[in-house]
């Protein structure tokens, strides 16, 4: 069995207090030993943090985290919000938790359709990544029908990552020139359960095409169960069926995919 690392699952979700045990341990029966959980919004810190001390590794998969304000959370952002951010992200640093990125963060044109929206939208995400910046940390990109700004406002503040490790572009759904300019920025690909939808044809002749180096896997759970388990609940151990998919698109073993795209988030979140 490979070992893997999701590294975009939601499990503070209220749709796993009944059973978050019994998920948690078939993910890690699954060889999922690391799980890099993202903010939605900053009400969820104090939880993420419980989790990464509940989940550390010990006969379990290990936890880690990142801050940040999902684009569809912008009516969350305030004035002092930038400064709770940059706050709860030093005191998380110097305390040595298990915080590694910031995010997720990004732009969302499909659910905020407003110009105002959208332009809140780009402040917002270019706070957080000038917080990212400040504090050496990898962010954590949600883009959906906005690849133009969203590469705009990457290119801004990432000038030439070629031989970086800024981020990912999580659950990626672009086109293959997207990708490839976001891994000039010096960005991850990261593929969901997206992969494996029967229709996505596209999208598994854009994986077979990008440099596996640069490449990650992540369910996104509890939403985007891949294609076996379309309709159910989402969750880690799922990522094993996104390895599959991806590992035919580069004609490879699981255990080859898994050990890459692990190695890859080890250096990307520097866990």
């Amino acid at each position: 069995m490979p070992t893997l690392i999701d590294t975009h699952a939601h499990i503070c979700f209220d749709s796993y207090d009944q059973d978050r045990e019994a998920m948690m341990a078939r993910a890690f029966d699954q060889g999922v030993k690391k799980l890099v959980h993202p903010c939605c919004n900053l009400e969820e810190i104090d939880f993420l943090l419980e989790l990464t001390k509940k989940y550390d590794g010990n006969n379990c998969t290990n936890v880690f985290t990142a801050f940040g304000l999902h684009p569809t959370e912008i009516e969350k952002w305030n004035d002092d919000s930038k400064s709770i951010l940059d706050a709860r992200i030093s005191e998380s640093l110097a305390r040595g938790e298990k915080l590694k990125a910031v995010g997720e963060t990004g732009l969302d044109y499909y659910h905020c359709k407003e110009e105002h929206e959208q332009k809140k939208q780009k402040e917002v995400f270019e706070s957080q990544i000038q917080l990212a910046i400040k504090y050496n940390l990898p962010i954590i990109v949600h883009t959906r029908d906005a690849w133009q700004d969203t590469l705009s406002i990457l290119e801004k503040f990432y000038k030439d990552g070629r031989d970086k490790t800024n981020g990912t572009i999580h659950c990626f759904t672009g086109d293959l020139e997207f990708a490839q300019s976001c891994i000039q920025l010096g960005f991850f690909i990261s593929w969901s359960g997206v992969l494996s939808y029967k229709k996505n044809d596209h999208f598994r002749e854009i994986a077979s095409k990008l440099d596996l180096n640069r490449v990650l896997i992540e369910t996104d759970c509890p939403f985007l169960a891949p294609q076996s388990k379309r309709g159910k609940r989402n969750e880690p151990s799922f990522v094993q069926e996104v390895a599959e998919i991806l590992a035919d698109c580069y004609k490879i073993s699981v255990e080859e995919l898994g050990e890459t795209t692990s190695r890859n988030a080890e250096k990307l979140f520097n866990i």
